[in-house]
């Protein structure tokens, strides 16, 4: 039990899912103001992968890489951050920043159905309710039951990538008791920066990035500042203080906050539709997500957050 100054925890979550949902919306600012959404995948992660080392390095931690976990690691890389940027930044710029943020938040509930698939630890009924519930809401939000569905292009890229970071989440927590998690971040975001070069790099040749103004520049600086340095931290020391499960809560507050902020930022308007099945989706990924035992993926999905988005 948290005592003293114990709410200044939960005020810091707070501050961390405004920063996370703040920042859906102004990637998707950036790509609307026509700076191409992989030249953007690949600035952003030139500037972060740096950064996570030098976070590495702040924290007194030695990278020293094992020649059996290459492989896995590799994997880790290609899904959490390499396919995982192709799918979710070209699906946000063919979707809304508010469908990118509820639809990318499914990840959790992704996580738990591949271990239960795989037979890596058994899950509850109540968690397959709370599953069927989110993907009900999912069906709501696109409009399947009021006769106008919505299904975009990004919205199906949106969903692919929270597959791909849940099978990154299954396949590193295989590793986490071998390397401290910001390490596991910066090895594997170098494999997964490789990747996103590939794609991003013809498209910043043919980008005049003189051209570009605040509305692209803003939304770079902050994207790589604050999901390493000021927010990372904060977050996962709310997990060391409350434990995954509880914190696990704030991060469907995510697509609420982007959701908000995106009517003053990108002037968006919701049907009446879209938000009953929003609302219908969190209730059924809180449920998925904690009705049942935290195992270790759950928890490496809880810690990686941050650089999810």
């Amino acid at each position: 039990m948290l005592r003293g100054r114990g709410w200044l925890v939960y005020l810091g979550l707070v501050y961390v899912v405004v920063c996370w949902g703040l920042n859906v919306v102004l990637v998707k600012t950036a790509l609307d103001s026509g700076l191409g959404p992989m030249a953007f995948a690949a600035l952003r992660f030139a500037a972060m992968t740096p950064l996570t080392f030098a976070l590495t390095r702040a924290m007194g931690e030695r990278i020293r890489i094992r020649r059996a976990d290459v492989p896995l690691l590799l994997v880790c890389g290609a899904f959490g951050y390499g396919i995982y940027q192709y799918v979710w930044m070209i699906g946000l710029a063919n979707t809304t920043a508010f469908a990118s943020s509820l639809l990318g938040a499914t990840s959790p509930v992704f996580t738990f159905a591949i271990v239960a698939l795989l037979g890596h630890e058994r899950v509850r009924g109540g968690r397959w309710i709370g599953a069927a519930i989110a993907l009900l809401g999912i069906a709501v939000f696109e409009g399947a039951f009021a006769g106008r569905a919505t299904f975009r292009i990004g919205d199906v890229l949106t969903l692919i990538s929270s597959i791909a970071f849940a099978v990154y989440n299954v396949a590193t927590a295989r590793l986490i008791g071998r390397y401290p998690p910001v390490t596991l971040v910066a090895v594997t975001m170098t494999v997964g920066t490789a990747m996103i070069l590939i794609g991003g790099l013809p498209e910043l040749f043919h980008t005049d990035l003189g051209a570009l103004g605040w509305r692209v520049w803003g939304p770079f600086v902050y994207a790589v500042i604050f999901p390493i340095v000021l927010t990372w931290p904060v977050w996962n020391y709310g997990i060391s203080r409350i434990g995954a499960a509880r914190v696990a809560i704030f991060g469907f507050l995510v697509p609420i906050v982007a959701g908000v902020a995106s009517i003053p930022i990108l002037h968006e308007r919701y049907a009446v539709h879209q938000l009953v099945g929003a609302a219908i989706c969190i209730v059924g990924m809180i449920m998925a997500s904690l009705l049942g035992r935290f195992s270790a993926p759950a928890t490496w999905s809880e810690r990686t957050l941050p650089f999810e988005r």
